[in-house]
């Protein structure tokens, strides 16, 4: 929904169905800050970059999900992660069920 307004300039009632029927347990959104920008010749933006991270936390806020923002160096967004969704699971969460095994 939100990369919908990015480039569209304007919110969609669709995508905005699609995302409300959403049974994500646990949302990790990356601060822009902390992490250079690398125009790689896909991405751009760079510009947008607060702009994006503040939709999504507002985004998240509002819809009342569970959200961990990961700033700091790389090492630290990967322990605070991987702290988040380890309280995830210790809450008895079951996630999904597996693939089936193919044999």
């Amino acid at each position: 929904t939100i990369w919908h307004e990015r480039y569209l300039g304007t919110t969609s009632a669709a995508t905005g169905e699609i995302a409300a029927r959403g049974r994500q347990h646990l949302w990790l959104l990356t601060d822009h800050r902390g992490v250079d920008f690398e125009d790689d010749g896909l991405r751009d933006g760079e510009h947008l970059r607060p702009w994006m991270t503040a939709r999504f936390l507002a985004q998240l806020a509002h819809s009342g999900r569970r959200t961990v923002v990961l700033t700091g160096p790389h090492e630290e967004r990967l322990a605070a992660a991987v702290a988040a969704v380890d309280a995830l699971l210790a809450e008895g969460l079951h996630l999904t069920d597996p693939l089936p095994e193919r044999r």
